[in-house]
């Protein structure tokens, strides 16, 4: 039953807002309306009920209808002329792929959260490759957020056959109190190869509530993502590859950095539902202070899914006595006829056989611990294919390791 709290608690008039702000084309008033209406609906995610918010309870986000809209600075670069574009830029073509897919893999029905991410969407970039095209620079995407209150950011990736292309999406912002809702949707066509690196980059009292949904529809279509959290207040994701069609596949890779009293928190579902499907998974965490990781994976093996490989990692290095890791992998397996189907999780300490080796050949213990958390996460890294981009990524760690 809906609370009296709950139901004082309508957003009509902010989205009715956006809306005009926007014009909205009548695909997006539809879809503002339908998610309007389960918005005011639903009530927040249930910490006690819903075990991907155990560790955090969604009613300390704290939005409100009176929460201020926050814009959001958009700048496309890299080798993007003419496969992404904003939402209101987009004509022609673009603008009917924008109509058809948006709202269609991470579907507004998901949360309160989701619903209230496209009542109040702002801002959107579509990235459209065609069919059989090579896109040989990774195309770029910063998103800066300055203001207070909450921004909406969505990216839709949709490609045709046997296309292939990387994106790298940067977010920042100022110090200001902010939430994010930030979702990304990923439609590859047949035989396409999508890559979709993501650096979270945010001031120290953003928090942030993402979703993100592969969506294999098309047999043999591949998607890498990776998610690097070196900034925010509380970066929570929830991570879905949903592989349907033979032959798709997924890679998810996680890098974090905590310090402070920073919340990194990722639910990921690695959904296996057609014959001859891979997934992997490998998330490492290095903590300081008094940050905590938590991660909660499910890897899905269907009836139909014969032939299924899937593997999920999740490591932990603590490096202080006050950081906190919480990591439960879980398989759940309905066919016999399986490759593999893995898990593991770990979570403790700098080794310490390892940091007396350094030490004894004269390296300081600060400088000795360093490198030994580089060497951590950077493997995750080193999964990253290309060179060029592996390096960029791995400089905005260097980065962030160097400011600790």
């Amino acid at each position: 039953m809906t609370s009296a709290v709950e139901q004082r608690m309508d957003f009509s008039a902010a989205s009715a807002a956006v809306g005009r702000e926007w014009r909205d084309a009548a695909w997006q008033a539809e879809l503002r309306s339908r998610a309007l209406a389960i918005a005011n609906g639903l009530d927040w995610p249930d910490s006690r009920a819903e075990r991907p918010w155990k560790y955090y309870d969604a009613a300390r986000i704290g939005l409100t209808p009176e929460t201020e809209l926050a814009d959001v600075g958009v700048t496309i670069a890299g080798d993007a002329a003419g496969y992404a574009q904003r939402f209101g830029e987009a004509n022609g073509a673009a603008a009917e792929t924008i109509a058809r897919h948006a709202g269609t893999v991470v579907l507004p029905e998901t949360d309160r959260l989701t619903a209230l991410h496209y009542a109040l969407l702002r801002d959107g970039v579509l990235v459209n490759v065609p069919a059989n095209i090579e896109v040989a620079e990774p195309i770029r995407l910063v998103r800066s957020v300055s203001k207070a209150g909450v921004s909406t950011p969505h990216t839709l990736i949709v490609t045709g056959a046997n296309s292939r292309v990387t994106v790298v999406q940067e977010y920042t912002s100022s110090d200001e109190a902010i939430v994010v809702l930030p979702v990304a949707e990923v439609l590859p066509g047949p035989g396409a190869e999508v890559s979709y690196y993501c650096v979270h980059n945010w001031g120290a009292r953003t928090r942030v509530f993402a979703h993100q949904r592969f969506l294999g529809a098309e047999p043999d279509a591949s998607f890498r993502n990776l998610h690097m959290v070196l900034g925010g207040e509380v970066v929570k994701g929830h991570l879905e590859s949903t592989l349907q069609a033979r032959g798709t596949a997924s890679e998810l890779l996680g890098v974090a950095y905590g310090t402070g009293n920073s919340h990194g928190d990722f639910y990921t579902l690695q959904d296996h539902i057609g014959p001859d499907t891979r997934s992997d998974l490998l998330y490492k965490s290095a903590l300081r202070d008094s940050s905590r990781a938590i991660y909660y994976g499910q890897t899905r093996v269907g009836l139909g899914a014969k032939n299924a490989d899937a593997n999920q990692e999740n490591r932990n290095l603590l490096l202080s006595k006050t950081a906190r890791a919480d990591s439960d992998p879980v398989l759940e397996i309905l066919t016999s006829n399986i490759i593999r189907a893995s898990h593991g999780a770990t979570a403790g300490p700098v080794d310490q056989e390892q940091l007396y080796y350094l030490q004894a050949r004269g390296i300081r213990h600060r400088d000795a611990e360093a490198m030994l958390v580089r060497a951590f996460l950077e493997a995750v890294l080193g999964r990253v294919p290309n060179e060029a981009t592996r390096d960029e990524l791995s400089a905005k760690l260097e980065a962030k390791l160097e400011q600790a």
